[in-house]
């Protein structure tokens, strides 16, 4: 008896659900179909109602064709072609591309403690021409026809004290000498079918030419031509480390060094490196060590470079410890020194700017490696205010040489209008504790650095400062502590 009535229950409720479904579908189908008389008919519906018309994910805009482009287009759209086998396996698929970028300038700076003063327009032209074989195998050549040696062409439009007599004001650089052109590739991607499982670890990527290098942030090693062959060794698995990389690096011309306050080339000079990168899962940390031999005007020398990159909670964190010591005799460009330099960053909560405390510690004289005509010296990535901005005679505000001093920057960087629109303003200040040290400066500046994106190739860059100098000397009568420039560069992406 107590089973009947348990299947007649268990019978009763099946078709109570069953009820419920059927209405509950029954209520939806009518529901639906009142909406589509009601949309039929015009009559108002809810916002929350999906549209009937299709949304594209995203709209992507069309792709600036470079200068010129033979071959498959750079990150183009379509079938691609078969390309070339060869014998060794690998499949090339040759495209040529050139492209290019053109600064221009109207730039001027007073110095109120040395009472100078200069305003120019100045001009820098990079041409490159990059043909590709694979997408690791290439061959860049590269051309800057409107400067040569640190000296941009350019006209001096006012210039107090007056120039000499044997200076020009336009000031002519033109020239056609190759400043890029190197090789690089990756062995097992040239010789497949010697390692067909990529097994045998033959994935060692190389490079020979004149070509850019920079190490530590353009800290220790800094250069935009320099002869040299390298060969690098990635994707490492060391216990528990993520990755490790080696390079090992050999030049033997156009090397710059840090001659006082410029970067002048030493034919004589020929540097051995070698650098390790190795991530692991909190940071990422960077060991190099340099040797550099020249004659005893310039003076042998070793430079090491230990960095550390991670993440802190919310916060990013850059540790860098920098030497150079000299082999022999000190020369003018292998003095003995230290450079401590951090960099400390976030975003700030609903928002994509940008903060940022950046200071440095110098002690003695430290010197790079090697660092390019117009690369100025090592404390460009301390902020806008010591960065040289690599065209004409436009120098930083607070100087970019560390000799026995010490310094920081704070600065908030602003995004607006999507990301093409941004705004940089900077506060910093130096204070050199050794007296007796050759071009000692205490100063304290506040900067700004506006940028704007015009159209696909245009961007436009505002850079202002002013900054004044603590240091207690006498000055002249028609000197002030003041100092301030101000420019307005125009860039074009070719």
């Amino acid at each position: 008896m107590k089973r009947k009535q348990a299947r007649r229950f268990g019978w009763m409720a099946f078709c109570l659900a069953l009820m419920v479904l059927v209405a509950g579908s029954a209520n939806t189908a009518w529901a639906q179909h009142e909406g589509e008389e009601k949309h039929e008919e015009g009559d108002d519906h809810s916002e929350s109602r999906f549209s009937d018309e299709p949304i594209p994910l995203a709209d992507i805009p069309k792709r600036p064709r470079p200068i010129l482009e033979l071959g498959e287009p750079f990150l183009g759209t379509g079938t691609l072609a078969q390309g070339i086998k060869l014998p060794t396996g690998a499949v090339w698929q040759p495209a040529f591309m050139a492209f290019g970028t053109i600064r221009s300038a109207l730039q001027g700076a007073e110095n109120g403690v040395a009472n100078t003063q200069f305003t120019e327009a100045a001009a820098r032209f990079d041409l490159f021409g990059n043909l590709y074989l694979t997408q690791t195998e290439r061959v860049l050549i590269g051309f800057r026809p409107l400067d040569e040696g640190g000296r941009f062409t350019s006209y001096t439009i006012n210039s107090d004290p007056e120039l000499p007599d044997d200076v020009d004001s336009f000031q002519d650089e033109l020239n056609f000498g190759i400043r890029t052109l190197f090789f690089e590739g990756d062995l097992g991607e040239i010789f497949p079918n010697i390692d067909f499982d990529d097994s045998g670890g033959l994935d060692l990527g190389f490079s020979v030419g004149r070509q850019p290098l920079s190490f530590q942030d353009g800290m220790l090693l800094n250069e935009d031509a320099i002869d040299a062959v390298g060969l690098t060794r990635a994707n490492m698995k060391m216990g528990g480390l993520v990755n490790v990389r080696v390079t090992g690096l050999v030049a033997w011309g156009d090397i710059d060094r840090p001659v006082n306050f410029g970067n002048e080339g030493d034919k004589t000079a020929t540097l051995v490196g070698l650098f390790t990168e190795t991530d692991s899962r909190k940071r990422t940390v960077e060991l190099d060590a340099v040797y550099v031999t020249a004659d005893d005007s310039t003076g042998d020398g070793i430079y090491v470079g230990v960095g550390s990159t991670r993440r802190i909670g919310r916060y990013s964190n850059t540790l860098r410890v920098l030497g150079s010591f000299p082999v022999g005799d000190e020369g003018v460009a292998n003095s003995q020194g230290f450079l401590i330099h951090n960099q400390f960053s976030w975003t700030p909560h609903h928002s994509h700017n940008h903060i940022y405390i950046n200071g440095f510690a110098g002690i003695d004289a430290f010197r790079s490696a090697a660092r390019g005509p117009a690369a100025g010296g090592p404390l460009g990535r301390t902020g806008v205010l010591f960065a040289a901005v690599g065209l004409g005679r436009y120098g930083a505000a607070l100087g970019s040489v560390a000799d026995n001093a010490v310094g920081a920057s704070a600065g908030y960087q602003m995004f607006f209008d999507h990301t093409r629109k941004q705004l940089i303003i900077e506060a910093g200040g130096r204070y050199t504790y050794d007296e007796d040290t050759v071009g000692a400066r205490d100063a304290v500046a506040l900067g700004a650095r506006y940028q704007m994106a015009v159209g696909k190739r245009g961007v436009i860059v505002i850079d202002a400062f002013g900054a004044y100098d603590i240091d207690d000397v006498e000055l002249g009568p028609d000197s002030s502590e003041l100092n301030f420039g101000g420019r307005l560069e125009v860039v074009l992406k070719l």
